[in-house]
């Protein structure tokens, strides 16, 4: 299961959601990312987002909060990378750099 991200009422909100999921991430005193252990429950104090928060949450996010929130968001969205998952050799690739390769492999 994905991270979800944990909007909290305070730290003690935050510590109790401990017993419940696996914090994996922490910004004091309000969020966390965490992953639930069994189905998601519902507690006091504690906001689960799954998707992107609502606007009016994220208006009341101080400036870092909003940093860590928009660097959750990043990790979640799928990477294109060329050539990923193709050996180094295929068609159309170069291979490493013959500069740092071991002499010895001529």
């Amino acid at each position: 299961m994905d991270e979800i991200l944990v909007i909290a009422e305070d730290e003690e909100a935050l510590a109790r959601l401990r017993t419940y999921a696996a914090v994996t991430q922490v910004l004091p005193p309000r969020l966390a990312l965490a992953v639930p252990r069994g189905p998601r429950p519902d507690l006091p104090g504690i906001r689960w987002c799954e998707e992107e928060p609502a606007a009016d949450v994220v208006e009341r996010l101080t400036p870092d909060e909003r940093l860590f929130v928009s660097a959750w968001q990043a990790r979640r969205t799928p990477k294109t990378r060329t050539g990923d998952g193709l050996p180094w050799d295929a068609s159309g690739r170069l291979p490493p750099d013959p500069a740092r390769r071991d002499p010895g492999d001529r």
